[in-house]
């Protein structure tokens, strides 16, 4: 019976990344290459920037500086923003079907993650263009990627569940993801936050991540292990606090849509 259900759920949930990645590029001229246009004109848009105003990249070039943060962060802020909106995006089955309520943020965050993978082909080609060395340290670009896709469901899961009663929430979403771009790694590096703010700019678990995941790209450096832990430890208790939460909400969704 238990293997039955978790059969239909990914069945389910199979048919909805399906429908959504479907739905986004459909009569689209560019296809496909959108996901990979944001993250690249990001990385543009950075690069004139730094050309007005003097921004380290801890001697590497920038373009790759910038955009190996750009993929990462790419698809944790379209995770995020789509599992926010997932469950006024599917309120017509919601209506209709008795189904679990998680399934809806759970396809937004790996329709995200399709995306990225997309984004990541052309990462992997500067890698070669900038001669950059593989080493054994770019394991550890799983378990940051675990990591960014479950604080992207979390917090996704806990916006859906309040964006569900208060729309506002959902509509400036975009606008808190950009704020929080500019207090993450992305632009500049961790080494140009000045010693005293440290700890304090740490408590975004999102510094660790971003900071690990170019590390283990353009570094070849293992990550430091209390910010990982620590981004960890973040990132479980938001879950822990997020799944319940939207659990519990999930039952008033087909009242209130």
């Amino acid at each position: 019976m238990q293997r039955t259900k978790f059969s239909q759920f990914m069945t389910l949930l199979w048919a909805l990344v399906s429908r959504d990645i479907r739905a986004r590029y459909r009569r689209s001229t560019l296809g496909i290459f959108w996901a990979v246009l944001q993250p690249l004109m990001l990385m543009v848009v950075f690069s004139i920037l730094r050309g007005i105003v003097d921004i380290p990249s801890d001697g590497v070039p920038y373009v790759i500086f910038s955009y190996s943060a750009l993929v990462p962060w790419t698809f944790f802020t379209q995770a995020v923003n789509s599992a926010g909106r997932s469950v006024l995006s599917n309120k017509g089955i919601i209506k209709k079907i008795a189904v679990p309520r998680e399934v809806f943020p759970m396809a937004a965050v790996l329709t995200a993650l399709f995306d990225m993978s997309m984004s990541s082909v052309v990462l992997a080609g500067m890698l070669i263009w900038f001669d950059i060395p593989i080493s054994w340290a770019l394991l550890w670009i799983i378990p940051f990627l675990i990591l960014t896709v479950v604080l992207a469901f979390a917090i996704g899961m806990a916006v859906a569940a309040l964006g569900t009663f208060r729309q506002d929430l959902v509509l400036a979403l975009p606008f808190i993801m950009q704020l929080w771009l500019y207090t993450t790694p992305i632009i500049y590096p961790i080494s140009s936050v000045p010693e005293k703010w440290r700890s304090f700019y740490l408590l975004n678990p999102m510094v660790s991540i971003i900071g690990g995941f170019r590390d283990a790209l353009i570094s070849a450096q293992s990550p430091d292990i209390g910010q990982l832990s620590f981004a960890t430890i973040i990132t479980i208790l938001a879950l822990v606090l997020a799944w319940p939460f939207y659990r519990k909400m999930s039952g008033y969704f087909a009242d209130v849509i």
